[in-house]
């Protein structure tokens, strides 16, 4: 009738041999009103599951499944900047520079895949350099949906903290940043370091 609403909901379940990338999907619906025959088209992209790391690994050279960020994207290899992507500077955390690493701004989460190959995750956390006085966070680490490390709240005055947490076992593993607690403003957050640990 006119003005009535339809649902339809699909689930798409790759082969397990499917090749990672992204596959575009079309629903296309076919409807009368009125006696009017019309069509509806939607589209979409999904991308199969990364696949799970064998050996000890970045995090920055590892596709993430999702990622969440506070202001701009998420960085690799740099703290975050400005909106765009690749605009931030050396990952640095109390005078201390970091060559890999993630750069995020809070509140954020990245999710990767592990697929039940790794062991522990390391890295430095705290309040990117770029922020001399101003910024708090606290970062944690989630195998599967349960936190297994923390850090206290952080502000741009402290040390690295070095994190350590076990996620042996884990499918999904989250990196989470939060704001302390005081809104999100100047919360560069960086993770120095970040690595999993995979593999014999």
């Amino acid at each position: 009738a006119p003005g009535a609403e339809a649902t339809a909901t699909w689930q798409v379940t790759p082969p397990v041999d499917a090749v990672y990338q992204a596959y575009g999907l079309t629903a296309t619906g076919a409807y009368t009103v009125g006696g009017t025959a019309r069509t509806l088209e939607a589209r979409g992209t999904v991308r199969t599951l990364p696949p799970p790391p064998t050996t000890d690994s970045w995090a920055s050279d590892l596709d993430w499944t999702s990622a969440e960020n506070g202001w701009g994207p998420v960085e690799r290899d740099r703290s975050n900047g400005e909106a765009g992507s690749g605009d931030g500077t050396p990952l640095k955390i109390g005078g201390v520079g970091y060559e890999k690493g993630l750069g995020t701004h809070a509140p954020a989460k990245v999710r990767y895949y592990l697929g039940g190959r790794c062991t522990s995750f390391t890295a430095e956390v705290g309040v990117d350099d770029a922020q001399a006085s101003r910024g708090t966070v606290r970062f944690s680490v989630e195998a599967d949906g349960a936190q297994k490390a923390a850090s206290p709240v952080l502000t741009a005055a402290d040390p690295a903290y070095a994190l350590d947490a076990d996620v042996t076992g884990a499918k999904y593993v989250d990196l989470v940043v939060g704001d302390g607690g005081d809104g999100n403003g100047n919360d560069h957050a960086d993770w120095g370091a970040a690595r999993f640990h995979c593999g014999g």
